[in-house]
This record gives structure tokens, sequence and C-alpha cells, in this order.
């Protein structure tokens, strides 16, 4: 009779169509974090901590607060992300006398919580330099927050 072929689709066809469309929302769909949000919430978190006194700053970063900037928490924080991993660099000042591992272990454990919780990313790396200890009234005097340098450092 005709050779009308028939529209409706077979369940192949279809499968084959829902497959394709599903990658193309794949491929659309993206939630990515800027570095700074990142470094922020590591940087509240931080803080947040017994023993952390603040956080060691690039010299740019001393002159801009010493010249009457805004101070930058995220100072002393780098941080690497990707679409579902973070890692942190985060350089310290701990007071005088305090355990510094468990400090370390604390932030760690904080930071990557936060983060997870917010963001959905997994910390797969966190290191934490102690550019310096303080008494607290040695720091809250003003002398720790001279700019330090770590040529002396050790790995």
């Amino acid at each position: 009779m005709s050779n009308v072929k028939s529209t409706t689709k077979t369940d192949e066809t279809y499968m084959k169509e829902k497959r394709e469309q599903e990658e193309k929302s794949q491929n659309r769909d993206r939630l990515t974090y800027d570095t700074e949000v990142i470094k922020k919430i590591t940087a509240i978190a931080t803080m947040k901590a017994e023993g952390i006194l603040g956080m060691s700053g690039s010299f740019f970063s001393s002159i801009k607060e010493t010249f009457g900037g805004d101070e930058d928490i995220t100072k002393g924080i780098s941080a690497d992300v990707g679409e579902k991993q973070a890692a942190i660099d985060l350089e310290v000042y701990v007071e005088y006398g305090k355990e510094i591992p468990a400090i370390y272990q604390s932030i760690k454990r904080e930071v990557a919580e936060n983060i997870k919780t917010m963001t959905g990313l997994e910390l797969v790396e966190f290191n934490m330099n102690v550019a310096d200890v303080f008494t607290r009234e040695e720091f809250n005097d003003g002398n720790g927050t001279k700019n330090r340098t770590n040529s002396d450092r050790v790995e």
C-alpha cells in the first residue's frame, strides 16, 4: 500500500535519545566555587580554633593594613579548588604553650567539615605551617604582626 513510516518511537530510539539528553544536561550544568570562597570558609573555621592568634600574611597585605586598608581575613591561606575536591595551605601564628599537633588536627577536621557541608567538596590535602609562636600579650601588643620570612624552613 503506502510507504509511510510510523512516527512511533521504538524503545531503543527512545532510550538513545534519553541518554543523549542526559549527557547534554550534565555538560551544561555545573556548580563551581571561587578560590576566595574556599579560603574564607577556611579562615573563619581557623580563627575559631583555640590557640590560633592569627594568619601570617604576605608583605603586601601587611602594607595595606598599615596604611588603613581593610584587613584580609584570608591572608596566609592558599587554596586549589577543583569541581569535586579542594586543597588548602595555611600559615598561622600559634599561642605559646599550646599543643600544636592537636590544634592542627582540630583545624583540619573543622575546615574539612565546613567545606564539605557548605560546598560538597572533599578536602584532599591540608597543610599548616606554623610561622611563629607568641604569647597572647606579645601578639596583642603588636609584636606578632611583623612580617616574617620562612627562609629557614625545613621540610
